[in-house]
């Protein structure tokens, strides 16, 4: 389970990331590139589809 609070706090900060970008109207760069907000929104759309996978295992090991 440490593996996927790892991955939990990681993706939790990625999506946070993503978020304020998008709504800030602020541009997020790689290596000196912009990077379009349509890709930023795939990235966020698919961190938060893993997310709630780690939810559902935590959900189920709590039951």
């Amino acid at each position: 389970m440490k593996k996927l609070d790892e991955e939990f706090e990681m993706l939790m900060d990625e999506i946070k990331f993503d978020y304020e970008a998008l709504a800030g109207g602020s541009t997020v760069t790689m290596d000196g590139k912009a990077i379009p907000n349509s890709q930023v929104a795939v990235s966020l759309a698919k961190n938060a589809s893993r997310l709630s996978e780690i939810l559902f295992t935590f959900e189920e090991n709590n039951e």
